[in-house]
């Protein structure tokens, strides 16, 4: 899971292009609209980032029973998040989320998940993580090269032919073969994907099963997609280039961008429409990673999301 947390931040009020009583505030990528009668600089906040799930307590009845926090527009600007007074007796840099009873959502997946897990192959395969980019954007120098895809919106699924069988895996557990949850679905409907692992036995293909959440890309009632996004080799990412010639016969995510860095251009991307074909909607978002894998100790592997305001907006 990547980190979701509720940091106390020291306010500071930049004006509102176009909204005299409203503020802005930056909380590292993020921005915040607030109302400048309710802050000044210096004030201790709480910071509650989107898709944060806030208590159904008095302190959020404000909320009116709408407690999964959003994006939103005010007056031409998207807003992210949430800022209230920071609790008696915190401080600056603490992350106060689970004194404040907030969780992060997860979205409900709606085929079989439950009782079907079993022990996998031998190895290390480890949960795939991506950090926020409004957390850690300042990872990236500008021109560095770097490749952007787009992020699907979906659940994370693994494959690998191991000991003369094809494996299915989650994000966190291997799944015992059953024609009713979404793993094998997805495997069974795309069959190329046991081709390759097959193919190159041993390797971990790591990607996105998708088509039965809010965003349909173009499925059918039924239907299951999977697209690729990394490969594992012995416990190491291959750089995008080596992954897309070992891959070859893999249904990749859409390539959206490969260049130098800019954050303003990559910011552009996040909130286009969807490459898949088909898809007749806004995409999720994008994934931001260095062509070449590298590591930091702040975040692990560098690779960054983006989720589209867009999306945010008007996610269910």
């Amino acid at each position: 899971m990547s980190t979701h947390t509720c940091d106390v931040i020291k306010i500071k009020l930049e004006p509102h292009p176009n909204a005299q009583n409203l503020s802005i505030v930056h909380i590292g990528g993020y921005e915040c609209a607030v109302r400048t009668a309710d802050w000044k600089d210096g004030d201790l906040a709480t910071f509650i980032p989107p898709e944060s799930v806030c208590p159904d307590i008095p302190d959020f009845a404000f909320l009116n029973g709408h407690f999964r926090i959003r994006v939103k527009k005010f007056r031409g600007r998207y807003s992210q998040g949430l800022l209230m007074p920071a609790p008696l007796g915190a401080k600056e840099g603490d992350d106060v989320m689970e004194q404040m009873g907030i969780t992060h959502y997860e979205p409900p997946l709606p085929m079989s998940t439950g009782g079907d897990n079993e022990i996998g192959p031998p190895g290390f395969f480890p949960k795939y993580d991506v950090e926020n980019f409004n957390r850690y954007g300042h990872l990236f120098e500008h021109g560095e090269e770097v490749v952007i895809t787009e992020k699907l919106h979906g659940s994370n699924a693994l494959y690998i032919f191991w000991n003369g069988r094809i494996w299915a895996g989650s994000r966190t557990n291997w799944k015992k073969e059953d024609e009713k949850n979404i793993w094998w679905k997805g495997l069974r409907q795309n069959p190329w994907i046991e081709t390759w692992c097959k193919d190159h036995p041993g390797l971990v293909v790591y990607g996105e099963i998708f088509g039965f959440q809010n965003l349909k890309y173009g499925a059918g009632q039924n239907d299951i997609f999977f697209r690729a996004f990394d490969i594992l080799n012995h416990m190491n990412w291959l750089n995008y280039s080596e992954s897309r010639i070992i891959g070859l016969g893999l249904e990749w995510v859409p390539l959206v961008y490969k260049g130098p860095f800019n954050e303003t251009l990559i910011r552009e991307f996040a909130e286009l429409d969807s490459l898949i074909p088909g898809a007749k909607h806004k995409r999720e978002g994008i994934v931001v990673k260095p062509i070449k894998e590298r590591q930091d100790p702040r975040c692990g592997r560098v690779q960054l999301k983006i989720v589209s305001n867009r999306y945010l907006a008007k996610a269910e």
